[in-house]
């Protein structure tokens, strides 16, 4: 596939090509005085146009390193289609995780999908710069912290048994009631968690708190998802792993084609299941009507006041889901309305079918490329820093939020090695007993030879 120093130079003339083979794909690149290698942006065109037209504005920001010869990292933008599959919008390779690097990307990720999106959601982790930079780049958008990330802070900083499970009950509560419930649960335990809790912000990470625009993603997983599509890929030059993308998602609209083709009128098969298993639970509730769109339904606990016409409900499970479930699924039935109808136009075949409509072409062999002279004499040199001569890691390096698994001795209960490497005293004890199991192992040989 060429060296890695060849494919920085190669890199302008296929960004050149990708552009000129798919319409409406954005690529930029940057260098520093010296015609080194800083930051790369690329987005397809038909990812660009499903995402703008068709999807839900959440996004999940993420970022991994590079397993090449040269330093750097891959920036990762993506969001979920209508039947709830990884939707990639756009990618990016930076010199390193600082404020700068993040802004340039953010920067060109608004001039792509515009700032006037309305409802507009980011998911992230903690990570500084990248708060920074969404913040100066997308002032007006929502910005939502990665529970998961969160929740390993929790567990690695605290370490009550039942928090963590806790934490996330906390973190999907619909209700502020709820909430604060499961809250001063946790307080509890330990006041010092409530402190550390609160100094997260509640409108960043409890849902309780939030004002529906979030849906239901609050991870950074379908993120984590193309790193971990990409774990064999990263270990590719820069231009080899532009091209591997390109043909991943090339495969990947081709298949959802064929798939989107075969599901039934309305919704996509995911938001189908999923109304579907409401029904079942929704069967034996009660509703009293109040008007022509609102009525009070009762299911055994809480229950909630829907309103048809908003598409609104006091249990706040409608507002985020945005789909036909619980309590607007027994509203619907007792007026004869159509379930379907009530669901966004996210979750509708028709947004699916056109998401994925249009083909992501290939750029062809190198021999085929015709190239201007602008971009054909584009020098472009590699990164100033480059990895040292020794193993790589290829492995995911934890973040400093998550707690690295403890191996416990199953001899002497220490932490930090096994039964076999244990190298602590043997007991009295622990002989007799070991004594004890070699003669059992012999009674039971000698009474199956015998």
């Amino acid at each position: 596939m060429g060296g890695a120093d060849e494919s920085f130079q190669l890199l302008p003339s296929y960004l050149y090509m990708l552009k000129l083979k798919n319409p409406g794909t954005i690529t930029e690149f940057e260098s520093d005085s010296k015609s080194r290698f800083k930051y790369l942006f690329m987005a397809i065109g038909v990812c660009l146009a499903g995402f703008c037209s068709q999807m839900r504005p959440v996004i999940a920001v993420d970022a991994c390193f590079l397993k090449c010869k040269y330093l750097g990292s891959l920036f990762v933008t993506t969001c979920k289609d209508g039947n709830n599959n990884v939707y990639p919008i756009a990618w990016g390779v930076k010199d390193s995780k600082n404020d700068a690097s993040w802004e340039w990307l953010f920067t060109k990720l608004r001039s792509t999908i515009g700032h006037e999106i309305p409802n507009l959601v980011f998911v992230y982790d903690r990570h500084k710069s990248i708060s920074n930079a969404e913040l100066t780049v997308f002032p007006s958008a929502l910005h939502v912290h990665c529970i998961y990330h969160i929740g390993q802070k929790v567990k690695a900083k605290f370490k009550h048994e039942n928090v963590h499970a806790l934490f996330y009950k906390a973190t999907k509560a619909y209700r502020e009631s709820e909430f604060h419930e499961l809250f001063n649960e946790l307080v509890r335990y330990d006041v010092a968690i409530g402190t550390y809790l609160r100094e997260a912000d509640l409108n960043h990470w409890a849902r309780a708190y939030s004002d529906g625009k979030g849906f239901d993603i609050m991870m950074t997983n379908i993120a984590e998802c193309l790193n971990a599509a990409l774990a064999d890929a990263r270990k590719l030059s820069i231009q080899c792993l532009m091209e591997y993308i390109n043909n991943m998602l090339q495969q990947w609209f081709y298949e959802r084609r064929g798939h989107a083709s075969k599901m039934g009128e309305h919704l996509t098969s995911w938001a189908e299941g999923e109304i579907a298993k409401r029904l079942a639970l929704s069967q034996y509730w009660k509703s009293e009507p109040i008007d022509m769109y609102r009525f009070n339904v009762k299911d055994g606990n809480s229950g909630g006041i829907i309103d048809l016409k908003a598409k609104t409900c006091t249990c706040r499970v409608f507002d985020f889901d945005k789909l036909s479930r619980g309590h607007a699924l027994v509203a619907v039935r007792s007026r004869n309305i159509d379930p379907y109808s009530l669901s966004f136009a996210y979750y509708q075949i028709e947004a699916l079918l056109c998401a994925d409509a249009d083909p992501i072409m290939p750029v062809g062999s190198q021999a085929d490329w015709i190239m201007p002279d602008e971009s054909a004499s584009i020098k472009l040199l590699p990164l100033a820093t480059r990895r040292k001569c020794e193993r790589r890691k290829t492995c995911r390096i934890p973040s400093a939020s998550e707690e690295k698994m403890r191996v416990k001795c199953g001899r002497c209960g220490q932490i930090g090695h096994n039964r076999q490497t244990c190298s602590n005293p043997i007991t009295l004890d622990e002989k007799k007993e070991g004594s004890r199991k070699g003669a059992r192992v012999k009674h039971v040989q000698h009474k199956f030879l015998y």
